[in-house]
């Protein structure tokens, strides 16, 4: 799906090439066999309507619910929506936004979906078993104590790794005078960092910032983020890395 998806003259309603899938299906209806195939969706309901056309506002953040049944997507400014995979109808949940920024994930061994925040992009995990209301971050962590020199060049990106193991790259780069000519001189590179979270304690009393509760899970459990290794990377030739995962 386009991050900026733009209103289309086609009629309201009607699939768009802004939003497909590759979805594994017959040929035909008489057909046996079966292939990948590429299908068009009805994009959000806010995509045609004119009340939302000044916004230009783009995807902030996106996951999947109830094993893929439910693709969740939010927009700043607008609101929450829900596509029901089976009947490929939307539905808003919200003029709220989920509290994340970008492509959240969920990790089955702790019943939470993590991604970075929307608030500082620090890793952070929230519970979205329930959209009745805006989801809560319950667990926010920072896994790189960098110089203060060093300034964020662009968002950082999150891969998950599986069982609650995750590597976050993050652009960044300084600027220093060349001693020789006095001029400034721009250095970027990217810092990938892993981390690992999982239950810390298993408490009644646990801090509500990094506990979490809900239905079908097994009480409050505090979670911990243990950070792994950092490397460096620095593009050479003047090489300008916009993402990595």
């Amino acid at each position: 799906m386009e991050s900026y998806p733009q209103p289309e003259e086609k009629c309201s309603g009607q699939p768009s090439d802004e939003f497909e899938a590759i979805v594994y299906r017959k040929v035909g209806v008489t057909s046996p066999s079966k292939c990948w195939q590429c299908q068009l969706f009805r994009p959000p309901p806010y995509v045609n309507d004119p009340t939302y056309w000044k916004a230009r506002s783009g995807i902030s953040s996106y996951a999947a619910i109830d094993g893929g049944s439910l693709i969740c997507i939010s927009v700043k400014g607008i609101g929450t929506y829900c596509l029901e995979t089976a009947s490929y109808t939307w539905s808003k949940v919200g003029d709220w936004t989920l509290p994340f920024y970008g492509k959240v994930e969920y990790v089955p061994e702790l019943k939470l979906w993590f991604g970075l925040s929307a608030d500082g992009h620090q890793l952070a995990a929230a519970d979205l078993s329930d959209l009745d209301s805006q989801p809560q971050i319950v667990g926010a962590w920072k896994e790189l104590n960098s110089p203060c020199e060093w300034k964020e060049r662009r968002n950082a990106q999150l891969v998950n790794l599986g069982f609650g193991m995750f590597c976050i790259a993050r652009f960044l780069g300084i600027t220093e005078m060349d001693e020789e000519s006095h001029e400034l001189l721009e250095q970027n590179f990217i810092v990938f960092t892993g981390v690992e979270v999982g239950p810390c304690v298993h408490d009644g009393n646990a801090n509500s910032s990094s506990s979490r509760t809900g239905s079908g899970n097994y009480g409050k459990v505090k979670l911990k983020m243990t950070p792994h290794i950092s490397r460096c990377h620095m593009p050479i030739n003047g090489t300008n890395i916009k993402t990595v995962f």
